[in-house]
């Protein structure tokens, strides 16, 4: 057997898939002890100031003067500063890459000359690029709607849907919209999916760093599997309906309007379930809400590929992902917090999302998990 037959047995053999993963973890550990050693613990990888506090300020100032103009081009300089953060934005981008490393796959490129492959490269920068409008879009609701953040019940779920949900998928459709053309002209409802997941892999990106900051680097396997494939998902499903409606107005036309509606209540709500204090007990309705929209997009991505038994599985290429980004955390929180805290931390991560990691194998094209 060759190298190509060995790579496609081994990889769909959950004995070796398990042996690769407690290796690069391993071999993690051993790297944060060395990290520790290097780095000075206590200190830290990310500067100490997220976003000026005179810069967010001078925002809301121009809002509340509805300086719309001079609010959107004062907007980059504020909400791409986040990527200053050296620890969390490297942390992020590699999160990034392995999901991205798992549409390539999917996308079944087999040329750096096919289309598909730019489209999707393009695709992750246009979604670093919706958080501008996103942004915007969130202080001019909040002065024109008066949308704002609120812990009651109905307040807060209509923040949640018409601000949250709202404006983070307009947002990205807005910037997906520039690649639509191009995907109606390739005629292939993969690419379009898969394209469309990219604008929101490249918005969950930028969204983590601030994430990854905040939490100095603890959130980041949460993130990984809950934020990424969940941007990934919905603005996916919403592409394919756009694409869908586009092509066939006559059938598709509402159908598009009502997925997008469905997708920004269900943006909404998840996020609703999770934070307001009215759902302390019904938190778990949130995980329900990813669950199904994740079982969505891999149902569209399973029945729409046509290449089967490829030289690495994509639960092969999910499951590198997740345990190179668990090993790189660990090296970063031994590096800033210490050996043994890293430990604990990352312990409690890692059993805290392993229904997670079974989720995405058990609803993986090529599945090996059958329960």
């Amino acid at each position: 057997m060759n190298w190509r037959g060995t790579l496609r047995t081994k990889t769909r053999q959950p004995a070796f898939l398990w042996r690769m993963v407690l290796g690069m973890i391993a071999t993690g550990i051993v790297l944060g002890f060395v990290a520790e050693k290097v780095w000075q613990p206590g200190a830290t990888l990310a500067k100490k100031q997220f976003v000026g506090n005179d810069a967010s300020e001078n925002l809301e100032s121009l809002a509340e003067q509805h300086e719309w103009g001079q609010l959107w081009w004062a907007l980059p300089t504020v909400v791409y500063r986040r990527f200053a953060q050296i620890g969390p934005a490297l942390l992020a981008l590699l999160a990034g890459c392995c999901w991205l490393a798992f549409l390539l796959q999917a996308l079944e490129v087999r040329g750096i000359r096919q289309l598909r492959l730019w489209y999707l490269l393009i695709a992750v920068p246009l979604g670093v690029l919706s958080i501008w409008p996103t942004h915007f879009l969130n202080l001019w609701q909040e002065e024109v709607w008066n949308l704002r953040p609120s812990q009651q019940l109905v307040p807060g779920l209509r923040y949640y849907v018409f601000s949250v949900g709202l404006r983070e998928e307009l947002a990205k459709l807005l910037c997906l919209l520039p690649l639509m053309p191009f995907l109606l002209r390739e005629r292939k409802e993969l690419v379009t999916l898969l394209v469309s997941a990219g604008v929101g892999l490249g918005f969950a990106i930028t969204e983590n760093v601030g994430y990854f900051f905040r939490s100095a680097g603890s959130d980041t396997l949460g993130r990984f599997l809950s934020a990424n494939p969940l941007h990934m998902a919905l603005t996916g499903l919403i592409g394919l309906a756009v694409y869908r409606g586009l092509r066939y107005p006559r059938d598709w036309g509402i159908q598009a309007l009502t997925m997008f509606g469905m997708i920004v209540i269900a943006h909404g709500l998840y996020d609703a379930f999770i934070d307001l204090p009215a759902f302390g007990e019904y938190g778990m309705l949130g995980i329900i809400i990813f669950a199904l929209v994740i079982y969505q997009f891999f149902r569209e991505l399973r029945r729409l590929r046509t290449v089967r038994g490829e030289l690495i599985s994509l639960s092969a290429t999910f499951l590198c992902g997740v345990s190179l980004l668990i090993a790189a955390t660990f090296v970063y929180l031994s590096a800033t917090q210490g050996f043994s805290q890293a430990g604990d931390l990352l312990a409690a991560g890692v059993l805290g999302q392993a229904v997670m990691v079974y989720l995405f194998l058990r609803e993986m094209p090529e599945s090996m998990v059958s329960v």
